[in-house]
């Protein structure tokens, strides 16, 4: 496993050598009169750098080698510190007072020289003891990035297995819908086999679907105590979106029990690990209604102490042989389908060679395939990748390393960054691409020989996209654009990473602090324990915390003085009286503005506001300020001293004059433009790299300042804007904007405008439209109909005023998804024939559709249909007749059949069924307090 020393070492000295050659280095050294060292020891760290790379290419280990690496390493992590002191010191004082004291100046002039004679010593030692020799070529591997869409909506692998295991999920099914007992389904094997793939596509068949109204599924490697699992179903199967937290557990088993009575449910119960485990949670299940509980797990031993009276448990079988060989050449044929013509005998001899060693395992197959994909059609290297699967006893293992060990060395570290992450939680996109931009593990490419420059950000979305295809990070949840939004990391494969990192990797630790703390530069905190902060943790440049009980500690800047990467993970369900929860937040104004070599920081969410600190100013590298899940009412006029702050993630709040200075800004959410200065309006026209803008406050004052602002940012993808409701109709908003971004993929209106701006019908990229309560007419409809691109369309309380909403004839020629909610005035759906050809999900929530909805049987391509809450629809029988008898066979998904039953009986004159009309428009009238801004982010 030399090869993550490797890899992290040449990384690091990459990062070094980028910042030894910059000006402001270079400045710093005339002024010190060390400008002779500093070139020293940038050139021998050059040299040193090609030694790396020889060193990899070298085939076996070499203890030598090893330890020589991890002191390079060192040794580039104390000059990367000293240089980024360097220039803290320049960009903190004006021309006339750069290093004024003396003894600042001695002392990194002391530290400069004595790194020069560290790199003189490391250099002298490679050659000494002829630890590695000098190599003719490169080891680099060349990898073209692919496109980063999929058309499945679910994890890779379970469509990839799907023709594989038929019989298996044809089983279960029938167990699951044969029975009206309550009964409970184990689904038992080792891991990597594919349980939860198996249950994740029995979940989403349409005969589950439609005979499981209310189906629930729960990750329980992701939840840490009873109370926050009886919330998260609580969370999934209450009508009550909004209803009252409880803390005591008898009251959530109560509160869970009495909804479950009320429905016909199938809760699945991912990755349950103990019997104590079981024993806790089997009590929430009431018998009744032929409902179904799934447990996937490890463990035959929990599965066969379950005393339920109908329980099945199902040993999911490896793959055979013949499976496996189609499965392997399917994830090959997926990027290169010009390979099946050219399969023969020798080749389908190293096929069979392969699939002997994966032992029908499905992670271990799509792993080595995703690798397989991206080698030339050539023996040689398909017999060489057989070879590099040798390396572990455990042959499955031996196929992940093998493909690990083929990545470059970026691409390494970026799939090492993510393994510690907790077993089994869903990692946000965004997330991971801030942080590699902060980490420098991609960096910005800039045009080179007629090729177009790409931002990092960019560059680092190609790099998910790669990991992503070679089946090393697994795509979780799936936009309507077929973006990969989430990802996971199959705990095989974490296992083994982590597995790399802690046995080999000196500079990485999780939960506990067994090694020496000097060389520890990355701390992963996922559970409870306290960890203390001691001045010997000074190195740490990465802390993420996964825990709601995190010592405010680690906010203290004198004991963390290099940290680049702080993150806190959700903190939803501590009690606002602890201790620890007060200091945290006291803690965030008393230090946050400290860490001045900080890059990238999210917030947890917390309750009630928190003041950010006017300190935040001397952050002069922070890239990511990501405060989304906390109330912050006004930003610091010293925010606009961050002139290299790439996303800003708070609000909505008030911002200061001089927002224009922030040249880099990419994301910007949410402006109040109400409460902010008046200048902000203006200075949004500056911000020309901005591809995320949202704003809310909106007044009809703002329109033509906003508008002229809007026309300047060509780089924009997606718009959110909330107006000022105290202002009415705003007829003709935006109608002034001179030239639309003509990227824009994404646009989001909340707010009485009456029309949409005319030049929507000109951008062609659009994919999603998002409307709130801006009570269009049928114009709009038409307008939306044309767009050659859109993909996705909601229509949100009141967006849309009339009782009959028509889909045309060969219009919405693109739409895959829509949405309709809270429309009261809405009495009809209908789709015309020939209208959305490609319209595949169609939602319904809060409507009383008392015309009904005619036409499903026109859209041919319709995969689901889900009428959620307080939905009635007067002609349902016969629209699950069409659904029925329609030939793609989509899933018909009603969540409250109750509602439904009481409006039914009530608009047929038997109001003893169901509740008056008052209290339903009571309901909606209280609408207005719903807003986007609670909605999932865009």
């Amino acid at each position: 496993m030399e090869t993550t020393a490797l890899s992290l070492a040449k990384t690091v000295l990459g990062g070094v050598l980028q910042k030894a050659s910059s000006a402001a280095v270079n400045e710093v050294a005339n002024m010190l009169g060390v400008r002779q060292d500093v070139w020293y020891i940038k050139g021998e760290m050059e040299m040193i750098q090609s030694f790396l790379i020889a060193a990899e290419a070298q085939p076996n280990e070499n203890i030598l080698v090893r330890t020589w690496v991890i002191q390079v390493r060192e040794l580039a992590y104390q000059i990367e510190n000293c240089l980024a002191e360097c220039v803290l010191h320049l960009e903190n004082r004006g021309l006339g007072y750069k290093l004024q004291t003396l003894g600042t100046r001695r002392r990194i002039a002391s530290n400069i020289r004595s790194i020069r004679e560290q790199v003189y010593e490391v250099s002298q030692r490679n050659l000494r003891y002829n630890i590695i020799k000098p190599m003719n070529f490169s080891s680099e591997v060349q990898v073209t990035y692919s496109d980063d869409t999929y058309e499945t909506s679910m994890d890779i692998c379970v469509a990839e297995e799907v023709g594989y295991r038929l019989p298996e999920y044809d089983e279960i099914e029938m167990m699951m819908i044969q029975e009206e007992c309550l009964k409970v389904i184990w689904v038992v094997g080792m891991d990597g086999l594919g349980k939860t793939a198996l249950a994740k596509t029995v979940f989403n068949r349409q005969k589950v679907c439609n005979n499981f109204p209310c189906r629930v599924w729960v990750t329980l490697s992701q939840i840490s105590n009873v109370n926050d699992l009886l919330r998260e179903i609580l969370k999934k199967i209450s009508k009550n979106k909004e209803e009252e937290v409880r803390n005591k557990v008898e009251e959530l088993f109560s509160c869970v029990r009495s909804q479950l009575e009320l429905k016909k449910y199938l809760v699945v119960l991912d990755d349950l690990r103990t019997q104590k485990d079981w024993d806790i949670i089997e009590r929430v299940f009431p018998n009744k209604r032929g409902s179904c509980v799934m447990v996937t797990t490890t463990s035959m031993y929990v599965a066969n102490r379950c005393n339920w009276e109908r329980r099945y448990i199902h040993l999911p079988e490896p793959l055979s042989d013949e499976s496996s060989r189609n499965l392997l050449l399917e994830k090959i044929y997926e990027t290169n389908k010009g390979l099946y013509s050219k399969i023969n005998s020798r080749y389908m001899d190293i096929v069979n060679k392969i699939i002997r060693k994966c032992r029908g395992v499905p992670l271990a197959i799509l792993t080595i395939g995703g690798l397989l994909a991206t080698k030339p059609m050539n023996i040689r290297e398909w017999e060489r990748v057989v070879y590099s699967c040798g390396y572990f006893a455990d042959e499955s293992e031996s196929c992940l390393y093998s493909s690990y060990q083929d990545l470059p060395d970026h691409l390494k570290q970026c799939l090492l960054y993510v393994c510690p992450f907790p077993e089994n939680f869903e990692i946000p996109r965004s997330m991971l691409i801030y942080q590699w931009v902060a980490e420098q593990h991609a960096i910005t490419k800039h045009e080179i020989e007629g090729q177009v420059m790409k931002t990092a950000e960019e560059v680092a979305n190609e790099y998910f996209c790669e990991l992503i295809n070679r089946n090393l990070i697994q795509p979780w949840n799936v936009g309507y654009d077929g973006m990969v939004k989430s990802c996971r990391v199959h705990i095989v494969m974490r296992k083994f990473l982590i597995k790399m990192l802690v046995e080999k990797e000196p500079t990485f630790t999780m939960n506990r602090l067994e090694k020496p703390v000097d060389k520890i530069h990355r701390l992963i905190k996922t559970k409870s324990n306290e960890i203390g902060i001691t001045s010997y943790l000074q190195n740490i440049k990465a802390v993420s915390i996964f825990d709601a009980r995190v010592s405010s500690v680690l906010l203290d800047s004198s004991k963390l003085k290099f940290l680049r990467i702080l993150h806190f993970q959700d903190m939803t369900y501590l009690d606002e009286s602890e201790l620890s929860y007060n200091n945290f937040k006291l803690a965030i104004t008393r230090h946050l503005g400290n860490f001045k070599y900080l890059k990238y920081i999210s917030m947890p969410r917390i309750t009630g506001e928190v003041k950010l600190p006017k300190s935040v100013g001397n952050l002069r590298h922070l890239q990511t300020l990501d405060m989304r899940d906390v109330t912050v009412q006004t930003v610091p006029n010293t925010i606009i001293k961050l002139e290299k702050l790439r996303h800003l993630l708070i609000g909505p709040a008030a911002m200061p004059k001089g927002i224009g200075n922030l040249k880099e800004l990419q994301v910007l959410k949410h402006v109040d433009i109400g409460r902010s200065h008046r200048r902000v309006v203006g200075e949004l026209a500056q911000l020309r790299q901005l591809r995320k803008l949202g704003v809310a406050n909106l007044g009809r004052g703002h329109d033509e300042n906003f508008s002229a602002s809007i026309s300047e940012l060509s780089s924009l993808r997606s718009l959110k804007i909330r107006l000022a409701k105290s202002e009415g109709a705003a007829g003709g908003f935006l109608d002034s904007v001179s030239s639309p971004p003509e990227h824009l993929r994404s646009i989001n209106l909340e707010g009485w405008i009456e029309k949409l701006p005319v030049w929507v019908s000109s951008l062609y990229n659009l994919a999603k439209v998002t409307l709130w309560e801006t009570r269009l007419d049928d114009d709009a409809i038409v307008l939306l109909q044309e767009l050659p691109n859109l993909l996705l369309l909601d229509l949100c309380v009141d967006s849309y005023v009339r009782a009959k909403l028509t889909f045309r004839s060969v219009k919405f020629s693109k739409l895959k998804q829509l949405s309709v909610t809270l429309l009261t005035n809405l009495d009809e759906l209908i789709f015309e024939e020939g209208t959305s050809p490609e319209l595949q999900t169609l939602e319904i929530e809060d409507c009383e559709l008392k015309s009904g909805i005619s036409g499903a049987e026109h859209l041919p391509k319709l995969k689901k249909l889900k009428l959620d809450y307080n939905v009635y629809v007067a002609n349902l029988d016969e629209v699950q007749r069409q659904v029925g008898e329609h030939p793609n066979h989509p899933a018909l998904e009603i969540v409250d059949p109750e509602y439904q039953k009481e409006r039914d009986d009530f608009y047929r004159g038997n109001t003893s069924g169901g509740p008056p009309v008052q209290e339903n428009t009571e309901e909606i009238e209280n609408s207005s307090s719903r807003c986007s801004w609670c909605m999932p982010h865009f």
